[in-house]
């Protein structure tokens, strides 16, 4: 962790070295909720396009394996 400083949100926080940036701990925190509502919402979409092309009788096998893996990746990242 870094030194104590402002940023830009108002908060006065540690901060954390993200790849070869430096991001203030409470705006990284947000900034990893962000990013994993944008992947749940992109799961959500592909499992919806599943359905459908189901429906369709497209054969969905490769797809539905790609769903459960990507679902079991969300499991851990929430756990």
């Amino acid at each position: 962790m870094g030194k104590q400083r402002f940023c830009d949100c108002g908060s006065v926080a540690d901060w954390a070295e993200i790849g070869s940036t430096w991001m203030c701990v409470a705006c990284r925190d947000r900034d990893v909720k962000k990013n994993i509502d944008e992947f749940k919402n992109a799961l959500g979409k592909l499992e919806r396009t599943e359905r459908a092309l189901h429906l369709l009788k497209v054969d969905t096998f490769a797809i539905t394996n790609l769903l459960s893996q990507l679902k079991v990746e969300m499991n851990k990242i929430e756990a």
